[in-house]
C-alpha cells in the first residue's frame, strides 16, 4: 500500500517553512508566491504536494513554539494580562519571596494573590483552604478586569482539592474565565509550577488565534486532512487539548529538530549536533524519540515542569554526532511530520513495599495510556517509552518520584469531519 505524504510546517516570527514526507522522500515546500510565506500559503503550497502523493494526504502537523516562544520574550507583544492565585499556608513575608524569580514570568503577572491552604507533597493538608480569604479574592478578581488566572497550590500535584474549590469559585465569580491549574501538568516545585501556568494562560489568546487560522485554511482545502500540534516531547496532540493547555506546545522545536535529523538520516538511535546562536548543542535520540525531561527554556529563567528535549554543551570531540546539514526549519518540518502521539507524567507516590511499587507503575503507565490515546494514537498501538521511579531526597522514606512516557501509532481513522 502506497505511503501516505504526511505534512510538517514551523511557524516562525516572520515567516512559516513547511516539508512533505512521504516515506523516506522529503519535499521542501517552496511557496509558489513568495509573499504567500506565511501559515496560509505554505500549508495550501504543502497540500498541493502531498494531495498528489500515491497514497494520499495524511495528516498537517504544526510547530507552534517559535512562534509562540518569540511572543512571550517579546515585551511589546500583546498578550492577555495574567493573575496568579497561590494556595499556600501563608503569603510571603518578604515581596521577593512573592515574585517569581524569573523576570519574564513575573512580567506577565498583572496581579498575585494567596488563598491559605494546600497539601504535602504526598497529599497531606498542610492547612484547610481559606473560605473566607478565597471569597474575598473572587470579589477583588472580579472587578479587576483580569480574565486570565493562573492557579497553584502546594502539593496540588498530589491532592488537587483545594486547587480545583479554588478554580471552581473563580469560574463562578468570573463566568467565562479562562483558569489554569498547576494539577494538570504535574511536576515538581512550586516556582516552576508557577511559571508554567502563568506561561499557559499568557499563550491562550494567541495559541486559539493561530489554530484557527490552521483549521480555516484546511477546510478550504480539498481531501480531509487532519490538523495536529507538535508537543515540547516531540509528539504530537490534537488541537482541542492544546487549546486547553497551550504550554505543552511550548518548547517543540529542538525535539523535532533531532527527531528529523535522524529520520533523515535513517537512524533510529543518535546523537545529534544542533546550531544554535553561534554554538552547537548535543541532544540524542532513543527508539526515535527526542529524550526529553523538565528544563528551563533558553531566555526564560526558570524551568517549566512540562518536558523538551535535553541540549547540553557541543563536545569538543564531535564524530560519534550526528552533524546535519539542512537547516532547523527544515529538520523541525521533518520531525513535525514523522511525530508520534505521545504523553507524559511525572508525579510523586509513597511506597512500603515492592508490590506497592509495582502498583503504582502499573497504574501510572495506564493513566498516560489514557491520556496518549486521547492525543490520537490508534488503539493497541501504545508503549511505554520510557518509565523510571526514583526515591526523592530529603523525603521521608519510601518517597519516589514516577516519571512515565508513552508513544503510540496516529489513529488514521480520525480524519477531519
Amino acid at each position: 500500500m502506497p505511503a501516505q505524504a504526511h505534512i510538517g510546517v514551523t511557524l516562525r516570527p516572520h515567516r512559516a517553512y513547511a516539508a512533505v514526507v512521504t516515506g523516506t522522500t522529503v519535499d521542501v515546500v517552496e511557496p509558489v508566491a513568495p509573499a504567500r510565506a506565511d501559515l496560509e500559503g505554505v500549508i495550501s503550497a504543502a497540500a498541493a504536494i502531498a494531495l498528489r502523493a500515491p497514497g494520499g494526504a495524511g495528516a498537517v502537523t504544526v510547530d507552534l513554539a517559535p512562534l509562540l516562544y518569540d511572543t512571550l520574550v517579546r515585551p511589546e507583544a500583546e498578550v492577555p494580562p495574567v493573575a496568579v492565585v497561590r494556595i499556600v499556608p501563608r503569603p510571603a513575608t518578604d515581596p521577593a519571596l512573592g515574585r517569581s524569580p524569573a523576570e519574564l514570568v513575573e512580567r506577565r503577572i498583572a496581579h498575585r494573590w494567596t488563598v491559605a491552604g494546600g497539601h504535602d507533597l504526598l497529599g497531606n493538608e498542610l492547612c484547610p483552604l481559606d473560605h473566607a480569604g478565597l471569597a474575598t479574592v473572587c470579589s477583588e478578581l472580579a472587578a479587576s478586569g483580569i480574565r486570565h488566572v493562573a492557579v497553584v497550590g502546594a502539593g496540588s500535584q498530589a491532592r488537587p482539592a483545594h486547587e480545583r474549590e479554588v478554580a471552581d469559585a473563580i469560574l463562578a465569580a468570573v463566568p467565562g474565565a479562562r483558569i489554569s491549574v498547576a494539577h494538570d501538568y504535574g511536576g515538581q516545585g512550586l516556582v516552576a509550577r508557577e511559571a508554567t501556568v502563568v506561561i499557559d494562560c499568557a499563550l491562550t489568546a494567541l495559541t486559539e488565534r493561530l489554530l484557527d487560522r490552521c483549521e480555516r485554511t484546511l477546510a478550504r482545502l480539498p481531501g480531509s486532512l487532519e490538523l495536529r500540534v507538535a508537543r515540547g516531547d516531540g509528539g504530537y496532540s490534537t488541537p482541542s487539548r492544546i487549546r486547553v493547555t497551550p504550554v505543552v506546545a511550548f518548547g517543540a522545536t529542538e525535539a523535532l529538530e533531532l527527531c528529523g535529523a535522524a529520520h533523515l538520516a535513517r537512524l533510529d538511535d543518535c546523537r545529534v549536533l544542533l546550531p544554535r546562536g553561534g554554538r552547537r548543542l548535543a541532544g540524542e535520540v532513543r527508539h526515535g524519540l527526542a529524550v526529553v525531561r523538565p528544563d528551563e527554556p533558553a531566555g526564560i529563567g526558570t524551568e517549566l515542569v512540562v518536558p523538551m528535549a535535553v541540549l547540553t554543551a557541543g563536545p569538543e570531540e564531535s564524530s560519534l554526532y550526528l552533524q546535519p546539514e539542512q537547516p532547523p526549519h527544515v529538520l523541525a518540518c521533518v520531525g513535525a511530520a514523522i511525530s508520534q502521539p505521545a504523553s507524559w507524567l511525572d508525579e510523586v507516590a509513597f511506597i512500603e513495599s515492592a508490590d506497592q511499587l509495582e502498583h503504582v507503575r502499573r497504574d501510572a503507565e495506564e493513566r498516560a495510556t489514557a491520556m496518549v490515546m486521547a492525543n490520537g494514537a490508534a488503539p493497541g498501538t501504545t508503549h511505554v517509552a520510557e518509565i523510571s521511579t526514583v526515591a526523592l531526597p530529603y523525603s521521608p522514606s519510601g518517597t519516589v518520584r514516577v516519571r512515565v512516557r508513552v508513544a503510540g501509532s496516529p489513529d488514521t481513522s480520525l480524519a477531519r469531519r
